[in-house]
């Protein structure tokens, strides 16, 4: 090794520059052969006298020479491996319960069969002298002068153990299943008290409900007013007097089409149901107003029902859906006070409803129908008061309600009875003769306009109204 002469690193002595600083480097004198040291300070001279020692002590030992080719060892030397002590004798392991197999064609020595595995060690094994294992010699070099004491020595190893494989062993016990516990069924929430609070206050139940009347009744007005008045002499329809009429005898065909198409209409706008529910009404009240318009201001024992089933009708209607409010139940016993007046109050110094069972049992025959559905309609009438039933019982609301807007269809569906009891002649010549009179007149109502249509549109109309103020 040499300085850099710019720098003062340290440079191989054949170094023309400095891989440092780039500085040319002045040439090295010239070094005799054998002399010339190596990076790691070594000469060749010193490599002889290193290898005729290691001659000389093979030769003292018994070993065969060090060969030729080793005397110019590509690599530097290097430093001697420290004595290694010979190990310490550990615990002998147990051994096995039964013997190993050795592999076949003895290539390999077999092991005792108390030998220890490199899985398991099994049972106690019987202690054994180390047998010593010569080893090759292993070049080594020294610097010179090194003594010979720290040149490498024979040391006894003990065997290395041999892999054996592992005994087999016992499948793996698998624990039973658990018992697959059944998985119970769903319980119901519980009722609280809420529950019932919302039960009985629902949020605008007629909101379908009211679009479907809508539309089917209006086209059971519209069917009404396209079957014929009557099929002789003449074909007439209710088109015909609007075409033929003369002032106001045009009004009332006018208003069962116009009814009609207009709930259809209305049903098929898409709207609140408070604004839906007014249209209905208007248009109920329109088809009733008309004919009793036309036929001149009528009496009160004529007008009282007529308002009591208008108020009757809706308050069962709420009364069914809103179960713990009480400005149903009034309604309704408004109603019914409405409907029943003219049958309580004396007039001519008779009760007008015992004037009707006197009928009823004094008539013979088929005259006994009419007073029997005056009975029925007042039966109806009188049970529409089990609204006052505590929530949340309906006390049948529902059911009254739709009695009290069918009861015009079962009138007339009586007298159709009526006819056949006669012959079906009789019930043939009313149906062909006047179709609109025999089979359709429940819808709109005749002359009278108390129709089953004009009822259901007033009824949930109103109905759809009051509910939403009481939400």
């Amino acid at each position: 090794m040499k300085k850099c002469a710019s720098c003062t690193k340290d440079l191989p002595d054949a170094a023309l520059h400095c891989v440092f600083c780039g500085a040319k480097q002045p040439p090295t004198p010239a070094v005799q052969q054998g002399m010339a040291k190596t990076a790691f300070g070594y000469a060749a001279n010193d490599v002889h006298e290193v290898v005729e020692q290691l001659r000389q002590q093979s030769a003292m030992q018994g070993r065969p020479p060090v060969p030729p080719a080793a005397q110019a060892p590509a690599s530097p030397p290097m430093a001697p491996p420290p004595r290694v002590s010979p190990p310490t004798a550990s615990p002998p392991p147990q051994a096995p319960p039964y013997p190993a197999p050795g592999p076949p064609g003895g290539l390999v020595p077999v092991s005792p069969a108390h030998a220890a595995t490199m899985y398991i060690a099994n049972g106690p094994m019987p202690p054994q002298a180390p047998q010593p294992v010569v080893q090759p010699p292993t070049p080594s070099y020294a610097r010179p002068n090194q003594p010979a004491a720290l040149l490498p020595t024979l040391v006894p190893t003990p065997p290395p153990p041999l892999v054996q494989p592992p005994p087999p062993q016992a499948p793996p016990k698998i624990p039973a299943p658990a018992p697959v516990m059944p998985i119970p069924a769903a319980q119901p929430p519980p009722y609280l008290a809420s529950h019932t609070a919302r039960a009985l206050q629902p949020v605008e139940p007629w909101r379908d409900s009211l679009r479907l009347m809508m539309f089917l009744w209006g086209v059971a007005l519209l069917a009404a007013f396209a079957t014929p008045l009557r099929t002789s002499p003449d074909l007439v329809f209710h088109w015909n007097l609007v075409l033929d009429g003369a002032g106001t005898t045009r009004l009332l065909p006018l208003t069962i089409a116009a009814v009609g198409l207009l709930s259809v209409i209305i049903a098929a706008i898409p709207m609140q149901p408070v604004a839906r529910g007014l249209i209905a009404v208007l248009l109920g009240l329109a088809g009733m107003g008309v004919p009793i318009g036309l036929a001149g201001a009528p009496p009160w024992q004529f007008l009282s029902p007529m308002i009591g089933m208008l108020v009757l009708i809706p308050g069962l209607l709420v009364r069914n859906e809103y179960r713990d409010s009480m400005i149903p139940r009034l309604l309704v016993t408004l109603g019914a006070i409405g409907v029943l007046l003219p049958n309580l109050l004396p007039q001519h110094g008779v009760i007008p409803l015992v004037n009707v069972f006197k009928t009823l049992i004094d008539v013979p025959g088929a005259a006994k129908v009419g007073p029997a559905l005056v009975l029925g309609l007042i039966t109806v009438v009188v049970m529409s008061l089990l609204a006052w039933l505590p929530a949340p019982v309906t006390g049948g609301a529902k059911v009254w309600a739709w009695l009290l807007i069918l009861w015009v269809l079962i009138t007339q569906g009586t007298q159709l009875a009526l006819l056949l009891s006669r012959g079906t002649s009789a019930l043939a010549d009313a149906i062909t003769g006047t179709p609109n009179e025999a089979i359709a007149s429940w819808i709109f109502g005749g002359a009278l306009g108390i129709g089953s249509a004009y009822l259901v549109l007033v009824g949930y109309g109103l109905a759809s109204v009051l509910g939403k103020q009481l939400e």
